[in-house]
């Protein structure tokens, strides 16, 4: 640690000005980057023996994290002995969590550097006391930073139950409008995508579809904010009527669990394997993987043969050897055991899917929880908790809603394509399929074949539709 007789010897110091501003104190005087920025730099100017070393800048971050881009670089820095001293407005912005504190202070000592907050000058930790005085500070410091957390979250918790937005980030297919969401002019390209994703048992091709009707992102992006966001069900954080609704439930979650299937299908794969996502483990419960593997045996005229063949096994067994379900299994195997009793198997599927659709989606329940809401946003307006102008265009929101909302709705499952599939020659059809069309029939009627245990050579295929 730098001692006080260091600096009235005379000796040069390397000091580092360090900066901080959280997302939610970039407005408050006195906490802005440029006013830490002057602040740093005239406390230099002011002391003769202080040079700068470099500006370190966190803009956005919390003081609860370690893990801060210019703090990381800083304390390279620090590691490499090329700075004697840091300076920043005030303790907090320093830190707000007192264990990460304690263990970058540990290396500051054994580099020697100390550091001191400019505008609040009594944090010396070039003495003992003063170490004590800023361990107990930061106690309370970050006490204040976890009570600062609760309450945003209780305020952004109002904010969802009221149907308003909490963030300037809008999804795709919606805009902002009065502090609620409503469809945008982008609306219909995005039911697309989801409409044809689903069609084509794709992601890509839904992605495709969106690219070519102007709407641009990144793959990963569309996955994970687009496909699997649930504010296109119109639901947010608990709140069933949070934004107007841009896909139907059956569509949005017959999309997820077509995601979760393809989760474990690797898409460079050099072979395309017709089953890939699809097997499950009896045994375990988990999903099989793909491989290949060679089986050997000797001709008739003395030759040996080692051919290859594509297939799947538990990689609980192979690998792990947590189940009992072992050996591999060919693929053709398994589509020919398919195409002989998909005939059989679907017939009970069309029986149960055919009474589905006279099947009805009962909403009363959920008429009734927005007339609760509605007495509940009366109940606001005459606490004086929210204008008048809210009360009217909240309320109006929701009567709306109540209006356009039947008591039940009809389903509209439908299986005559599957069934005049089936009724054709589909096997001669099948045949003309590459395998990449195949695997493309397949996953667009199953859920999932189920492999039972080998038991003398013989397994079953448990078959679920979709």
């Amino acid at each position: 640690m730098k001692k006080k007789t260091d600096i009235a010897a005379g000796r040069i110091i390397r000091t580092a000005v360090y900066i901080r501003v959280s997302s939610d104190e970039q407005a408050k005087s006195g906490d802005s980057v440029r006013d830490q920025r002057e602040a740093g730099l005239a406390y230099i100017s002011t002391h003769e023996e202080h040079v700068l070393q470099d500006i370190y800048i966190d803009d956005g971050v919390s003081g609860q994290k370690l893990d801060r881009d210019d703090f990381s670089r800083l304390m390279e820095v620090v590691k490499d002995d090329g700075v004697d001293m840091i300076i920043f407005t005030k303790l907090d912005r320093w830190f707000r969590s007192l264990r990460h504190y304690l263990n970058t202070q540990e290396i500051l000592e054994q580099h020697h550097v100390a550091w001191l907050a400019i505008n609040q000058p009594y944090f010396d930790t070039s003495t003992p006391y003063g170490c004590a005085f800023v361990a107990q500070s930061m106690t309370w410091a970050e006490l204040e930073a976890q009570n600062g957390g609760l309450r945003v979250k209780d305020v952004f918790k109002n904010k969802v139950e009221h149907g308003e937005v909490i963030t300037g980030k809008v999804p795709k297919g919606y805009k902002i409008v009065g502090k609620h969401l409503e469809l945008s002019e982008d609306a219909p390209v995005i039911a697309g995508a989801f409409e044809t994703a689903w069609a084509e048992q794709s992601a890509g091709r839904g992605y495709q579809y969106m690219l070519d009707h102007g709407i641009y992102t990144t793959y990963s992006n569309y996955r994970a904010a687009i496909l699997n966001n649930e504010k296109y069900t119109g639901r947010y954080r608990g709140n069933e009527n949070y934004c107007p609704r841009l896909v139907s439930d059956e569509l949005f979650y017959g999309i997820q669990e077509m995601l979760s299937r393809y989760r474990n299908v690797r898409t460079n794969q050099r072979y395309p394997y017709m089953f890939s996502g699809l097997l499950i483990c009896d045994e375990c419960g988990h999903r099989m993987s793909a491989c290949s593997f060679r089986s050997r045996y000797t001709r008739k005229d003395g030759t040996k043969c080692t051919p290859l063949h594509h297939g799947y096994r538990c990689a609980q067994n192979s690998r792990h050897r947590k189940c009992g379900n072992g050996g591999e299994i060919k693929e053709s195997v398994i589509e020919n055991c398919l195409l002989s009793t998909i005939g059989k198997e679907v017939q009970p599927y069309l029986v149960s899917y055919s009474a589905a659709e006279a099947a009805v989606s009962d909403n009363r329940i959920v008429k009734a929880n927005i007339q609760r809401k509605m007495e509940k946003l009366k109940t606001l307006y005459l606490n004086d908790l929210i204008d008048l102008t809210e009360y009217k265009v909240d309320y109006e929101n929701y009567a709306s809603r109540l209006d356009k909302l039947p008591d039940t709705v009809v389903s509209e499952h439908s299986t005559e394509g599957l069934t005049q599939f089936l009724e054709s020659d589909f096997e001669t059809i099948y045949q003309t399929f590459t395998n990449e069309e195949k695997r493309f029939f397949w996953r667009s009627i199953l859920k999932e074949i189920r492999v039972t245990k080998s038991t003398r050579r013989h397994r079953e295929y448990i078959l679920t539709f979709l």
